[in-house]
């Protein structure tokens, strides 16, 4: 207990220490700031407080910062998008890998949404540590309609400029290249001066 008790008040101190040091090297700090910052650290120094922590359910925690939070999905752009992605039953990698900017991309701040297609299905047949899209040694078939429905998809989106990539598909004998050669060619035959970015698979190094 009193091990417990002194490396609390170490790391408290040692806090107090770095944010000190912190605001005493940051020159961009205007003098006023700077001499209140430095009452403040007097004060909690003299109250036994960490500098910048607040109280919270009986915890002390930062608050977070405003760049951290991300923004809620909302407004047309993102609902136009999100309606065209569910009626031809398409997948992108916003909502299979579940990014928190989906909101921002989407919404599109500036009147333009962006998202990043994803083909050949939402399952992969490799199980990454760093991915949250589902695996499968054995997924569902590829769907033969959904070069064309991507191609609709971009085509009522109205875009100069679109993204796409796919899960791996392993179990296929060429990989799902051709599934992806397939798709390109339905957007280009619809909009031939759109231009595709392809994130394609790695195909396991086949070259046939």
């Amino acid at each position: 207990l009193i091990c417990s008790s002194a490396s609390k008040v170490c790391k408290e101190r040692l806090s107090r220490v770095v944010v000190r040091a912190h605001f005493s090297t940051n020159s961009n700090i205007p003098p006023t700031t700077r001499e209140s910052l430095r009452e403040r650290l007097s004060t909690d120094e003299k109250n036994n407080t960490v500098v910048g922590f607040s109280k919270k359910g009986g915890k002390k925690t930062l608050p977070k910062p405003t760049w951290l939070k991300a923004v809620p999905p909302k407004g047309e752009h993102y609902s136009r998008l999100k309606e065209t992605v569910r009626s031809l039953k398409l997948a992108t990698v916003c909502e299979e890998a579940k990014c928190p900017n989906i909101g921002e991309c989407w919404g599109g701040k500036d009147g333009t949404a962006t998202a990043t297609i994803m083909i050949m299905g939402d399952t992969c047949t490799r199980g990454c540590s760093f991915c949250n899209i589902k695996t499968s040694r054995r997924p569902p078939a590829l769907d033969p309609l959904e070069p064309v429905n991507t191609a609709e998809a971009v085509a009522q989106w109205g875009l100069d400029y679109v993204v796409l990539t796919s899960v791996d598909r392993d179990e296929l004998p060429d990989q799902g290249a051709g599934h992806f050669a397939q798709t390109v060619r339905e957007i280009k035959a619809r909009m031939p001066s759109l231009l595709v970015e392809c994130l394609t698979p790695d195909f396991r190094g086949d070259k046939r």
